[in-house]
């Protein structure tokens, strides 16, 4: 089992309820937790602040999941490993697509917490890089951990 404290997750959904739902339960679990509405305010939050895991909804106003994918893709390669998409799309052809292509977990809505936290410890015990190359230590202990 992974260990949470020092762990930041940055969850992103539109929904105000599933949000402070993720937050009490990660925040419960120990992990240290951000929320945010969208994908341009978590973007904003990444400028600011470190993160272990990325929580991200696709379908959002503003900058959807796949959009701040691609993004993450860009700008912070070494974090794209650490993500888990939530959907609440039955798998839509566009969302399947994605999904094969970029290969990280995803967990559909409405899920239960232990989904949840399996596929969070699924990322962190596997993640191939640190999440920012350029710092030599890892903030979440567990995240190099197999």
């Amino acid at each position: 089992m992974v260990q949470a404290a020092g762990c930041t997750i940055l969850v992103v959904d539109d929904e105000p309820g599933i949000l402070s739902a993720l937050e009490g339960l990660l925040g419960r679990q120990g992990y240290t937790v951000t929320t945010a509405v969208n994908g341009a305010l978590a973007w904003e939050h990444l400028q600011a602040k470190r993160y272990d895991l990325i929580l991200v909804d696709i379908h959002m106003p503003e900058i959807d999941g796949t959009a701040f994918y691609a993004m993450l893709q860009q700008y912070y390669p070494s974090l794209c490993s650490r993500v888990v998409f939530l959907t609440g799309d039955t798998l839509g052809d566009t969302t399947k697509a994605f999904l094969e292509q970029c290969g990280q977990p995803y967990v559909y809505k409405p899920c239960g917490a232990d989904e949840i936290l399996h596929a969070i410890e699924q990322v962190l015990r596997t993640a191939d890089n640190p999440p920012y190359p350029e710092f030599v230590r890892d903030t979440c202990d567990n995240s190099r951990q197999r």
